[in-house]
């Protein structure tokens, strides 16, 4: 297996790094790190100034791997490179494709909360069209020392393609041998005010709901081994996650929204939901054929 983390030049960068260190060490991996920079001319202008840029541009990569390679943990080695190209996202799409990655790691937004994910314009565009598996990290991530991914989460909807999701997350636990659990989501988000209808009928709806996720939950559980499941239940997607408890080395699976193209990863809304409130780092999958 590879794994191809996007190297930014901020703490992003670092975060990705680190949950990269921690895939590459549970699997045993190949590590790679990537830094994009900015296509310039190939030849410099009259004045200096491409080529001028382009050694500014060498030297910042060479900065910016220098502080990597430092922070990275001393069990774990990666190949460090760096590509030009006239987005970022082109960038780490061509390099995933050239090293033929398994898995692609991206940081978070500084604008997000400590200890969750936020979408900066790189990771949106890439978790629209990326062909293969992308891993995020939360913001502050950070594994200690010798961290191994201890459990495998999966965001389990109970519909038509849900199985498939769980057949592809029972592979991954196997890969990193480690349990797998099915996780379903019945959250209460868009109730903050009655309806005509009141409170009790949409309490009564949210009960059908947790039977009906018990339900589909028992039936899988009948047909797969080793697994385990429970509900996240709540009046929000905070409320839905905090009622569960999260290990350190934990990993949150999902899969695309059917939405989205074969073979590329997409989020509908609520798989966005649970990748912005997600306590631990999130692996959100292409869509496969069904």
């Amino acid at each position: 297996m590879k794994i191809l983390v996007g190297l930014s030049a901020d703490q992003g960068g670092q975060e990705a790094l680190a949950l990269g260190a921690m895939l590459a060490r549970s699997c045993k991996a190949s590590l790679f790190a990537c830094t994009v920079t900015p296509d310039t001319w190939g030849h410099p202008s009259p004045a200096r100034v491409d080529g001028e840029y382009g050694s500014f541009l060498a030297r910042h990569t060479v900065t910016v791997q220098a502080e990597a390679k430092a922070a990275l943990p001393a069990d774990v080695t990666a190949e460090f490179m760096a590509v030009s190209a006239p987005s970022a996202r082109e960038g780490l799409i061509r390099a995933a494709s050239d090293i033929g990655a398994d898995c692609l790691v991206l940081g978070s937004a500084r604008e997000a909360p400590l200890g969750y994910f936020g979408e900066g314009g790189v990771t949106t565009e890439l978790l629209r069209s990326a062909h293969l598996p992308i891993a995020v990290a939360p913001h502050g991530y950070s594994a200690g020392p010798g961290t191994l991914v201890r459990r495998l989460s999966a965001a389990y909807s109970g519909s038509s393609s849900a199985p498939g999701i769980v057949a592809r997350s029972a592979a991954l636990a196997r890969e990193y041998t480690v349990p797998l659990r099915l996780v379903t989501f019945v959250v209460r988000d868009k109730q903050m005010y009655p309806t005509g209808a009141g409170y009790d009928a949409e309490q009564f709806v949210s009960n059908v709901l947790r039977e009906q996720a018990r339900d589909a939950q028992t039936a899988l559980l009948a047909d797969q081994k080793g697994l385990s499941a429970e509900i996240a239940d709540g009046p929000t997607w905070k409320a839905a996650f905090e009622s569960l408890s999260w290990e350190e080395g934990e990993l949150l699976v999902l899969g695309s929204s059917k939405l989205g193209p074969i073979l590329r990863v997409f989020l509908g809304s609520n798989a966005r939901k649970i990748v912005h409130n997600a306590p631990v780092p999130c692996l959100i999958l292409p869509r496969a054929e069904e």
